[in-house]
């Protein structure tokens, strides 16, 4: 099992960077209709109305970095790094996207978090239509919940429900997505699972101030169809930009599994505040 671990993060980390869990993270570019008057040589002609689309980002990256040192009476070290990595042909229905991220922290030189969770991610005519597929695979280990390793790969269909191909400019947008999953968790003491789920999950965004200011939240259910281990996530992210690719970011994260080892709490919540570099390439 750890050899496997071994080989997935290797992978993991190779192809995100040519490509969580379902839908990228910018905002599609709408199309801008631009018009090209011709020479008009009798009353009543009209212009000829060309429509010509604006460039769609290719590539887009973010990269978010913060942590925490203390000394003293409490002697603490938090280190919390996250990702987003999009990339989006403009010749193929297909795209490819990644949100790796990582945290490390001891208390008094004993080790507390050390919680991973690498993913690939591709859709398919996401861009070109409102009812858009997906796939994708993950990798977590999680100290606080005493998860050695867990392998997750799944298969759905998305919905935009508000923000779409007709609004592409709408402040407010909300998707959701519905998938079926197949995961594979080696816990440290526990049972081990083979399971299937089913993931639905519901994705809001809205520019607060536009192009300066935004919040996100995205939420997971993922019942078991084979036994009663339910879980459910949940990530919201306030964004506020303060130059042209370094943003202040708060975030709140907040994990439920009905299934842990004896003394783990079910709940297990995070709050960060950091900084974040971002920018996108043609």
């Amino acid at each position: 099992m750890r050899k496997n671990a071994f080989l997935f993060i290797i992978v993991t980390q190779i192809i995100p960077f040519g490509i969580y869990a379902q839908t990228p993270n910018y905002n599609t570019i709408p199309p801008n209709i631009s018009i090209k008057t011709d020479t008009i040589k009798r009353k009543g002609s009209q212009p000829n109305i060309t429509p010509k689309k604006d460039s769609i980002p290719t590539f887009f990256y973010s990269i978010g970095l913060d942590g925490t040192i203390s000394s003293g009476n409490v002697n603490r070290q938090l280190l919390n790094f996250k990702t987003a990595l999009n990339f989006d042909p403009r010749k193929s229905v297909f795209g490819f996207f990644s949100n790796p991220r990582f945290q490390y922290g001891t208390n008094s030189n004993i080790l507390q978090e050390r919680e991973l969770f690498m993913d690939i991610n591709s859709t398919l005519f996401y861009t070109d239509s409102d009812v858009y597929f997906l796939m994708f695979g993950a990798f977590e280990q999680s100290n606080l919940r005493k998860i050695v390793n867990r392998y997750s790969v799944g298969m759905g269909i998305g919905f935009k429900i508000l923000g779409g191909r007709k609004r592409p400019k709408a402040r407010f947008k909300l998707s959701l997505t519905n998938a079926l999953v197949k995961e594979v968790t080696d816990f440290e003491v526990n049972e081990d699972k083979n399971i299937f789920r089913n993931s639905t999950r519901l994705k809001l965004s809205f520019d607060i101030i536009p192009n300066k200011m935004s919040l996100q939240s995205i939420t997971f259910l993922q019942p078991s169809l084979t036994d009663n281990y339910y879980r459910w996530n949940s990530l919201s992210s306030l964004t506020y930009k303060i130059g042209r690719r370094l943003s202040f970011l708060c975030s709140f994260e907040s994990t439920y599994e009905n299934f842990n080892e004896v003394g783990i709490q079910n709940v297990q919540s995070n709050a960060t505040i950091g900084l974040v570099f971002s920018g996108s390439k043609q």
